[in-house]
């Protein structure tokens, strides 16, 4: 088998040790040699057997596990989950709501592929599986809010549920790491949309708009994103709504400790990001963090001030040595994606003009706080904090452009790539908060 199969089926091999894996069809090499009989359990030693050949036929669609979700199931795993997060509760919990996620639920049975990817998922990845239970569930919200067609509504679900599937094909180290990327590493981290919509183009009769949406879900209208680095009017509102999910997901688990003023930070979160989603879908998106309750009571902790101050400086540095490989870049580079790295570059210093994050006077003011603080100083302390994060996040982004560009200069401009790389190796961006 393939690396990617390999990798998937060392995850059936410990599932089997929760849930009976089967083979639910005899299993031949590509040369026609039978490996495995129908009905035979997939334990470890007939799983190493099948890792030493190329099979005949994927090995998802010869297998099943005893136990799947079915619609049932996972409908009423998702109104549990939604229970739990205030802001998902406040936009599920009602008529029209529940109705559209029952008949997507439905819609999900009719393939039993998905149900065994789903099952595997749960239980070896459960941190990415339950990122696609709130995707699921907020790009739903997001859809009836755009009033999008059923079968629309239908591909945001499935779309929201599998994006991040592509990961069960990856080593399992990969997904598990957050932070300290190789490039090597980088390219293989950024290939899991591809790896899903692979999967779910084996899925019999799926509609092929669900791998499209899953494949772009990290595109941006700018055309910053991968792994296609396609624009705007290329890109589905399916695949819109599941990237706004995702981030507001990643922002979650950062603020979430904030409680009931969590959403509060969302928003500022999601209003520095206003440009790289369709309009409607972002629109759409700010209306549904709205309708969290007001919080009834005052933020009563923030970040250390000494900590803002430590981000709010390195952030000023690594802007100035990001700013000089842009100017590098667009004096001495063809490469077609500086377009993308201006691109960036512009979104960014309209949200540091528009927050005044990262001025001098920032620094000022932030050393004038002491101890004692009113509630709202906390609240403007957070808000620092929700800020400079995004920034952090968009210099990430614009760092890994520019590593692509880089390391395609050729060798014939050697000079070049010598300013270039010196540059780059200045750009160290440390997590400032965990995701």
């Amino acid at each position: 088998m393939n690396e990617e199969q390999n990798h998937y089926c060392v995850n059936l091999i410990e599932v089997n040790k929760k849930q009976r894996v089967t083979t639910s069809q005899a299993i031949y090499n590509d040369q026609g040699v039978l490996l495995l009989a129908e009905g035979a359990d997939l334990n470890e030693k007939r799983a190493q057997i099948l890792l030493q050949h190329k099979l005949m036929k994927p090995l998802e669609h010869c297998i099943g596990i005893a136990s799947s979700f079915d619609a049932k199931q996972l409908f009423a795993l998702l109104n549990k989950f939604a229970n739990d997060v205030p802001g998902l509760l406040a936009v599920t919990d009602n008529d029209d709501y529940q109705k559209s996620l029952r008949s997507a639920c439905l819609f999900y049975e009719k393939f039993p592929l998905l149900q065994q990817n789903l099952t595997v998922l749960a239980l070896r990845a459960p941190t990415i599986y339950f990122q696609g239970i709130f995707c699921a569930l907020a790009g739903l919200a997001i859809a009836l809010k755009l009033d999008l067609s059923i079968k629309e509504q239908q591909t945001t679900f499935i779309a929201g549920l599998f994006h991040d599937i592509g990961f069960l094909y990856l080593a399992p180290e990969l997904r598990e790491k957050t932070q300290g990327f190789s490039s090597e590493e980088w390219k293989a981290l950024q290939a899991h949309p591809i790896i899903a919509q692979r999967f779910l183009n084996y899925v019999p009769d799926l509609p092929k708009e669900i791998g499209i949406a899953i494949v772009d879900h990290h595109e941006r209208i700018d055309g910053t994103g991968y792994p296609r680095h396609i624009f705007g009017d290329k890109l589905t509102p399916a695949s819109q709504i599941i990237a706004a999910s995702d981030n507001i997901l990643v922002n979650y688990h950062r603020y979430k400790d904030y409680g009931i003023h969590t959403h509060t930070l969302l928003l500022i979160a999601l209003k520095l990001s206003d440009n790289i989603y369709f309009e409607p879908v972002y629109n759409a998106t700010l209306v549904l963090l709205k309708y969290t309750p007001e919080p009834t009571t005052h933020i009563t902790q923030s970040v250390s001030i000494e900590k803002l101050l430590t981000h709010q400086k390195m952030l000023q540095k690594q802007f100035e040595y990001v700013k000089l490989l842009a100017q590098q870049l667009n004096i001495n580079s063809k490469n077609p994606q500086v377009r993308s790295v201006n691109a960036v570059m512009g979104r960014l210093a309209i949200a540091i003009i528009r927050s005044g994050i990262l001025q001098p006077e920032q620094i000022t003011w932030l050393e004038t706080f002491t101890h004692g603080l009113t509630p709202e100083q906390h609240m403007s302390l957070a808000e620092v904090s929700v800020m400079l994060d995004q920034i952090f996040d968009q210099l990430v982004h614009l760092k890994n452009l520019m590593e692509r560009i880089v390391e395609n200069i050729p060798q014939t401009e050697s000079q070049f790539k010598e300013e270039a790389e010196l540059t780059l190796s200045h750009i160290v961006l440390n997590a400032m908060t965990s995701i």
